[in-house]
């Protein structure tokens, strides 16, 4: 899909969706979002001030997620042993060290 072919509207619409897609815990749409709409958000000629509102929110939610993922990392690794047996069921694959 190219972009730089869209309308004005069709940004604003397309970067609304991508925000609204984003919202039920897919962050990985909001990066889409705010690499694709980076530049129309910061042009310093042609800027629309609705989409840079999108692609803020969409940075920030994605930042958001990204550290709530690693937090839960850092708890799992450290405290998968203390936490028990369970733990270390409902895993996929379990990381090696001290039982």
């Amino acid at each position: 899909m190219d972009i730089s072919r869209s309308t004005r509207e069709q940004k604003i619409e397309i970067s609304r969706k991508y925000f609204l897609v984003g919202i039920p815990f897919l962050p990985w749409v909001w990066i889409i979002n705010v690499c694709w709409f980076w530049g129309d958000a910061w042009s310093k000629t042609n800027h629309i001030p609705e989409v840079r509102r999108y692609v803020i929110w969409s940075g920030i939610g994605a930042l958001l997620h990204l550290a709530i993922i690693v937090a839960w990392i850092a708890v799992y690794q450290s405290e998968r042993v203390r936490w028990g047996e369970l733990w270390d069921d409902i895993s996929l694959h379990v990381p090696y060290g001290s039982p």
